[in-house]
């Protein structure tokens, strides 16, 4: 009867811990799961609805505007730097940013873009588990940008292909009308619950204008006055074409044309003085074309 006895109590005390294994292991398999659910939460970007532009249905982040004055012809190196230039910026464009091809001419802005496109993302510009295909099509992302570039490969070629003439250059008009143009930047996602949720904020529109510089209208023209200060002052053209450009940078692609006595970094000391103090405007970038007309 003894040894019964301890026979049983043998067998429960087997049972007991292999009771207390089962559990542990299936704590071990909840933080398992848990600890999986947080990485994939973390790692994890949620997926937009884009629009046929490729840009977020509700709208891009911000705005890249190329605005191309047209008023003039470009000499083929002059071409060749400026195309390079704005696929360098297409290069560099942040994800869910927009770049838009405007011209203007004799008539002032052409607000119908030639081209707007955004960079819905490119595979080295996803996480890790996007990149790699677990969440996200890694081929589809790349054809995306493909997309993208062609179609601002398509643009440029359209308006470099074409020969411009004109009787007036309203720089100034076009910047403004450009300005008020521009849709506001949008963040792309504001849910504070996801922890990616204020990854994509809303960024600030740029204008990247190129342009020799040279205004010519009935309201001031370099031609008649020259780089004087005091004579676009006494003009009208402070109160005409100014413009609210706080919230928006401003960038010259500047094209170097060869009139007797206007140096082109004279011109230029010209337009940043009145734009500065007379527009309050701030310019991130300045760069002067390759080439010469």
């Amino acid at each position: 009867m003894r040894k019964k006895r301890r026979s049983s109590r043998k067998r429960k005390s087997g049972a007991g811990l292999g009771d207390f294994l089962g559990i542990l292991g299936a704590i071990v398999v909840l933080l398992a799961l848990i600890g999986a659910g947080i990485y994939l939460a973390f790692s994890t970007e949620k997926q937009y609805a884009l629009d046929e532009d490729l840009c977020p249905d509700k709208g891009a982040r911000a705005t890249y505007a190329v605005l191309l004055d047209t008023t003039d012809q470009l000499a083929p190196v002059t071409k060749a730097a400026v195309t390079k230039r704005i696929f360098d910026t297409l290069n560099d464009l942040p994800r869910f940013y927009r770049l838009s091809i405007y011209t203007m001419d004799e008539n002032g802005l052409n607000e119908k873009p030639l081209r707007s496109v955004c960079n819905p993302g490119r595979t080295e510009q996803m996480g890790e588990l996007e990149s790699r295909g677990f969440t996200a099509n890694p081929e589809m992302i790349e054809r995306k940008f493909s997309k993208f570039k062609e179609a601002i490969e398509d643009a440029v070629e359209k308006v470099f292909r074409e020969d411009f003439e004109a009787s007036q250059s309203p720089l100034l008009g076009s910047m403004q009308e450009l300005v008020m143009e521009l849709p506001k930047p949008i963040a792309t996602d504001k849910d504070k619950k996801h922890p990616a949720g204020d990854k994509f904020r809303a960024g600030r529109n740029r204008i990247i204008y190129v342009t020799d510089l040279m205004e010519h209208t009935k309201i001031f023209s370099i031609y008649r006055s020259g780089m004087n200060i005091g004579a676009f002052v006494k003009s009208r053209a402070t109160e005409k074409f100014r413009a609210d450009y706080t919230n928006t940078q401003l960038e010259f692609w500047i094209v170097r044309r060869e009139i007797s006595g206007i140096k082109t970094q004279n011109l230029w000391n010209f337009w940043e003085k009145f734009l500065s103090q007379e527009f309050r405007a701030k310019v991130s970038r300045v760069e002067i074309m390759s080439g010469e007309i």
